[in-house]
């Protein structure tokens, strides 16, 4: 069993929290040893792909951050009519930067995305990466992804 879970390993065919979880299953049973079973584990976290191990995680934060989104829009909504139930008088948001300055993502979940735009050392650029590509690299790392806005 050992060799055929490393020959899927080395093929690199695989998602890693299934991989492990295999491993982990089969080593339970008797079929691996515990030195084989250490030594898969660490070849298949090498070996992982991380776009098809981590999508699952990816995808979840994403979908908090969009959700983080809609909660701070309706609890701007909810603050300004407390207000008006005050009789207090409604101060209007501050105005959005068209072009904020460039902040580096740290990840899937704040990165910049197709229309995107920002001030990045004294230029204005806009993201002109494939629809729902997320861009976590600046105009000087990645400039396939921005177009420098000439106004």
């Amino acid at each position: 069993m050992y060799e055929i879970i490393k020959t899927v390993i080395s093929s690199g065919r695989f998602e890693l929290t299934d991989m492990l979880k295999k491993i982990n299953t089969q080593w339970l049973e008797g079929s691996i040893a515990d030195e084989h079973r250490k030594e898969l584990i660490t070849i298949a976290r090498e070996k992982a792909n991380p776009e098809d191990s981590y999508a699952p995680v990816r995808n979840q934060i994403e979908g908090l951050y969009k959700n983080m989104e809609e909660m701070a829009r309706e609890i701007t909504e909810l603050k300004t009519e407390v207000v008006k139930l005050k009789g207090e008088e409604v101060q209007p948001p501050e105005p959005e930067e068209e072009y904020p300055p460039y902040k580096k993502p740290s990840g899937a979940h704040d990165a910049y995305h197709a229309g995107d735009k920002i001030a990045f050392e004294g230029k204005w650029y806009i993201c002109i990466a494939p629809e729902g590509v997320a861009v976590v690299w600046g105009p000087a790392e990645y400039p396939y992804y921005w177009k420098e806005v000439t106004e």
